[in-house]
């Protein structure tokens, strides 16, 4: 890896230490990982196999959402190898290093799947926090052009993005009572107002993946099962006008 290269890292590291909101450190990770040749990143925590609430843990979900919806509907969580060593390994790793000879026929099924919808490589960067639960930040795409010796750099990067994007979504600026935080209430507000997912995300600065994440937490938060049960729920509990 370059000098250049490694100067480029740490300035970005710094940027995203700097960055005044989640939306801004994300921002700023894609159009990194976009020189790698990735597209496609995900933030969460890796709660117990069996949960079926392992959602409610993506701090960001940058996958694209027919391959989120396929994850979800085939059951993959309790089956997925790169959750699996993430939870028990801090070390990074690229997914083709995962040893193919001990994958269960479900893991390796996951794997074949997520090749199909276009994530037939990337990397994971395990997250171990003292006192909390493990987390992984992980990217993928067709072809990654991950130079040598770079990992670690990457890692460091993972790791700054993981703690800014943490502590946004750890000091909510949420009214006492709401389980809302300022930034849903937001988003819902504007499809209260009859935005679509493409006016939402060019109105607030984020990319469309953002705002369907958003959706998804916000239907969670208010258990609705789509955005215009949450929206009549919001109205009702006050937390949004109209």
């Amino acid at each position: 890896m370059t000098n250049a290269a490694i100067l480029e890292l740490f300035a970005t590291i710094s940027d995203i230490d700097l960055a005044c909101s989640s939306e801004r450190a994300l921002e700023i990770f894609e159009g990194i990982l976009q020189r790698f040749g990735l597209h496609s990143f995900l933030i969460t925590g890796l709660p117990v196999p069996h949960d079926s609430e392992w959602h409610r843990a993506i701090l960001h979900d940058g996958w694209a959402s027919e391959w989120f919806t396929r994850y979800e509907s085939e059951g993959h969580f309790p089956h997925d190898p790169c959750a699996a060593r993430s939870r028990l390994s801090a070390e990074p790793f690229l997914w083709h290093q995962l040893p193919a000879g001990v994958l269960t026929p479900r893991a390796r099924l996951v794997m074949d799947e997520a090749a199909e919808f276009g994530m037939k490589d990337g990397f994971c960067v395990p997250i171990h926090v003292p006192l909390a639960g493990p987390a992984v930040v992980t990217a993928a795409s067709d072809r990654i052009e991950i130079p040598p010796g770079s990992m670690p750099l990457i890692e460091t990067l993972c790791v700054h993005l993981y703690r800014k994007v943490s502590s946004f979504g750890n000091n909510p600026d949420n009214e006492e009572g709401s389980p809302l935080t300022a930034r849903e209430r937001e988003l819902l507000q504007w499809s209260a107002q009859g935005k679509t997912t493409e006016d939402i995300a060019c109105i607030l600065g984020i990319t469309t993946h953002t705002v369907e994440s958003h959706h998804r937490n916000i239907r969670d938060k208010l258990d609705a099962i789509n955005v215009v049960h949450a929206v009549v729920k919001a109205l009702r509990r006050d937390e949004i006008q109209i």
